[in-house]
């Protein structure tokens, strides 16, 4: 079946080609930057402060907003919840889980690492029946990560972890919140001419002292149309860097199906090229590069496989 993502969001259609695999790094700026992102923005100021918290206080709960990618062929969504500070630092005084004076005075608390009643969570309904169907994030019982069934009430989504589904990829928060949800092919008709789903994010605390939870509701909808044959496996795959995170140095795992030419390019964010790793005939089968990045500032750079059926990118994180 032949797919090229494109995307659209509250109503506004969004053209571009299929996104690629994430690395998370808690900055969902730097994260989510491929073409058919979809960003939705939160506009309405739903956080409020108790009267003595200090002028230009932003709490930590304050959403700016939401970013999806979809991996079609991949079956993977992938979440990022950008905050104004701090995903979590509820007086917004950049030390998650250390409470203000101004906060402590008034018997509330910033709780380290989301736990106890903080939460930042995301409930998705994906049949849009009106009722939220999966929830992915940490809930207000126990600060745990999880992905589960939704058993609770929509006007407090925090506690509406139910059992366990097996959809969970991982969540990092600090200063953002990021996930994946997997095998996407089994919460939704992939093979669709559209995709669509509504979704809530919550993020707050009852032990804060009014400082108000921050919500953001819309709907997101992908229309895939790259070519996909779910039935057989890609023709050729950058397979993996590790490691990645790295420093300075990663190796680039090719697979190919074919014997042929193949171009195995770094690029920076910029799209200006920075190392060209491979130029030439290559045997198919499993094959090993390096990339060498010291001398190069540290950030995201993306490694470019092009042979005669297409291209893969994937990305890579040089921390330094």
């Amino acid at each position: 079946m032949t797919k090229k993502l494109m995307c659209c969001a509250l109503g506004m259609l969004v053209c571009g080609p299929a996104a690629f695999a994430i690395v998370f790094t808690g900055d969902v700026a730097a994260d989510f930057t491929a073409t058919g992102t979809q960003v939705l923005l939160d506009t309405q100021d739903d956080v409020g402060l108790p009267l003595n918290a200090p002028g230009g206080t932003i709490s930590g709960w304050d959403l700016d907003n939401a970013s999806f990618e979809l991996e079609a062929a991949a079956g993977l969504l992938h979440v990022g919840l950008d905050f104004r500070v701090y995903g979590g630092d509820a007086d917004g005084d950049g030390s998650d889980g250390i409470t203000a004076i101004w906060l402590a005075a008034n018997g509330g608390f910033d709780l380290p690492a989301l736990a106890l009643t903080e939460a930042i969570c995301i409930a998705f309904d994906f049949d849009q029946d009106g009722t939220y169907d999966v929830i992915a994030g940490d809930g207000a019982v126990d600060g745990t990560y999880r992905v589960s069934e939704f058993t609770g009430l929509q006007i407090l989504p925090a506690f509406g972890f139910g059992p366990l589904v097996p959809h969970d990829g991982g969540s990092l928060f600090g200063p953002d919140a990021e996930l994946t949800l997997n095998d996407m092919g089994g919460l939704v008709d992939l093979t669709a001419d559209y995709v669509c789903f509504d979704f809530l994010v919550f993020a707050g605390s009852y032990q804060d002292d009014g400082i108000g939870e921050d919500f953001l509701a819309g709907e997101v909808c992908f229309e895939p149309d790259i070519t996909i044959d779910a039935a057989q496996p890609a023709s050729h795959n950058l397979v993996s860097a590790f490691p990645n995170p790295f420093n300075p140095t990663t190796t680039l795992a090719v697979e190919l199906a074919e014997t042929g030419n193949v171009e195995l390019a770094i690029y920076n964010v910029n799209g200006q090229l920075v190392q060209t790793l491979y130029n030439g005939m290559m045997d198919a089968g499993s094959h090993q590069l390096t990339f060498n990045a010291a001398g190069l500032p540290s950030g995201l750079y993306l490694a470019k496989l092009g042979t005669a059926q297409g291209v893969e990118v994937t990305r890579l994180v040089l921390t330094k």
